[in-house]
């Protein structure tokens, strides 16, 4: 049994809870961040000075920022085919998380905030079309690299899969007109089935 620290709507929280669901840790989850507050206090701080969540404890062992959890757990509780040992396949997964955290966060993070924590008389439309184009040309990439094989980084789920779920969600659920992208669509159709992410992705944005 692990402890996790976070809300349920965290995109970063989820893609924790789905990894779990996939390796088979059971886990108790705390209501800390958003409407619920809690990030500073003392008992939260010692555990991530950066009072952001998702924070995992696992026995002794604390672990803080989302796609380090989910190199962990896997490495720790899953199999070779979600989380590669052999280099070449792990460094397929491994640039993946890092192009979500340096590319398409840094995009769909800006289009998120202007359309669902923004009223539409406080909108910057001219700004927020610039972002949604970012953003656009972030997902058409991805469609065009993934064209010729099941998942993210490979023919077997990954790490990297459940780092991109709910981007992919929000993407898709975000009101605005966007281009066909059929890789992307198959893709979003497979993860679909798994359970976890029925569970802890498919939910309504807000």
């Amino acid at each position: 049994m692990i402890t996790i620290w976070g809300r349920n709507t965290s995109s970063n929280v989820q893609k924790v809870l789905w990894l779990c669901e996939e390796v088979g840790v059971k886990f108790d989850r705390k209501d800390v961040g958003g409407s619920f507050g809690g990030l500073d206090t003392p008992q939260f701080v010692a555990l991530n000075p950066n009072k952001s969540i998702p924070v995992i404890e696992d026995g002794g062992t604390v672990v803080w920022e989302s796609h380090a959890i989910l190199r962990f757990l896997a490495a720790k509780y899953g199999s070779d085919d979600i989380y590669p040992a052999e280099p070449a396949a792990r460094s397929q997964v491994e640039r993946w998380l890092d192009w979500h955290l340096g590319v398409l966060a840094p995009a769909i993070t800006p289009v998120f905030l202007g359309y669902f924590r923004t009223s539409a008389a406080a909108r910057n439309e001219t700004e927020l079309n610039r972002q949604v184009a970012q953003l656009t040309s972030a997902m058409t990439l991805l469609d065009h690299e993934i064209a010729n094989r099941a998942y993210v980084a490979g023919d077997d789920l990954t790490i990297a899969d459940i780092a991109f779920g709910n981007s992919v969600w929000r993407w898709l659920a975000f009101p605005f007109q966007r281009p066909k992208l059929p890789n992307l669509d198959a893709w979003q159709a497979r993860i679909a089935e798994r359970p976890g992410h029925r569970i802890h992705i498919a939910q309504p944005v807000s």
